[in-house]
């Protein structure tokens, strides 16, 4: 089956720790993505970290994600376990600091379609999928400073 690949670069006005503490909690992902998250494991050291198992329902299928990487504040790494279209699938999303108040956020993404010639409307929906979500989130973190500075900590 063909490998299909997404890559999204993206420069937002926060700091990193902000853009990848916004990111990595699952239950708040609804806030910028079209899609409803529940957390069914957690992980470890974080509840959000490495093994957590998120569910996802974007209205088309409902699907789990599992976090195989996470270094707070520099990358999140998962792939989908079950339920989507794709088989082969991983992402990762890094977060790079150009300054203080500036982080370029880095998304890729690869994967092989379950059925033959799905790849193109695939890689076409996800891509619009992610990159809002990845707008909303720049936007939000831009535009909502008194949220800045409540990101809470990751849970021990």
């Amino acid at each position: 089956m063909t490998i299909h690949s997404i890559t999204i670069e993206l420069t937002a006005n926060a700091p990193k720790k902000v853009l990848f503490a916004l990111l990595s909690d699952h239950e708040q992902l609804h806030r910028f993505f079209n899609a409803r998250y529940i957390l069914l494991r957690t992980g470890k050291p974080h509840s959000n970290g490495i093994g957590a198992i998120r569910e996802v329902n974007n209205g088309f299928f409902v699907y789990q994600e599992q976090i195989i990487d996470f270094k707070e504040n520099e990358h999140l790494h998962y792939k989908i376990i079950t339920g989507a279209p794709v088989e082969e699938h991983g992402s990762w999303i890094k977060f790079i600091s150009i300054n203080a108040d500036q982080t370029k956020i880095l998304y890729h993404m690869t994967f092989s379609p379950k059925f033959i010639g799905t790849g193109w409307l695939i890689k076409q929906h996800i891509y619009r999928f992610i990159k809002l979500a990845l707008i909303k989130l720049i936007h939000f973190s831009e535009t909502t400073p008194h949220h800045l500075n409540q990101v809470a900590p990751q849970d021990p």
